[in-house]
């Protein structure tokens, strides 16, 4: 008959065993999250960049062709209207990414929004990090459009 109140070690290690396998694999599952959603929010901003240029093309009857500018592991997309050849500065013509762990995988190249008719030069923006793709479409129409990896009926 035990006598005495409380937990012995093996009860009070078997109990902080279980507790940091809990935490570890909610941890990996939290950066997990915080990795798609950070892909999510890069490509979102990036449709922003993208639309903010469509409207801005339209409204001042000008062109904006995109480019990729890297510099080092930091990229960037520029307007021809910017005048900038480097990813820093403050233009609202220039999209900085906000986390480098997101990469730009492909880019068409002579993707541009034509302020004549309010058009865009058809083309596709992919990013990718350790968690996922998504891909910008532009439409010849200038419609933008998210997808992410395997949505390929609505998106190709």
């Amino acid at each position: 008959m035990k006598t005495q109140r409380g937990y012995t070690l093996i009860e009070t290690l078997v109990a902080m065993l279980i507790l940091v396998m809990l935490s570890a694999s909610g941890l990996y599952g939290w950066q997990y999250w915080q990795q798609s959603q950070r892909l999510w929010q890069t490509a979102s901003q990036a449709r922003d960049y993208l639309l903010y240029l469509r409207e801005d093309a339209n409204w001042h009857n000008r062109d904006h062709s995109i480019s990729l500018i890297r510099e080092g592991t930091l990229w960037c997309l520029v307007s021809s209207v910017a005048g900038s050849n480097t990813c820093h500065g403050s233009s609202p013509l220039v999209f900085v990414p906000r986390w480098p762990e997101v990469e730009m995988s492909d880019l068409t190249p002579s993707l541009a929004f034509f302020g004549l008719r309010n058009t865009a030069w058809a083309g596709h923006i992919r990013f990718k990090n350790s968690t996922g793709e998504w891909w910008l479409v532009v439409s010849p129409w200038g419609r933008l459009r998210l997808c992410q990896q395997g949505e390929t009926e609505g998106c190709l």
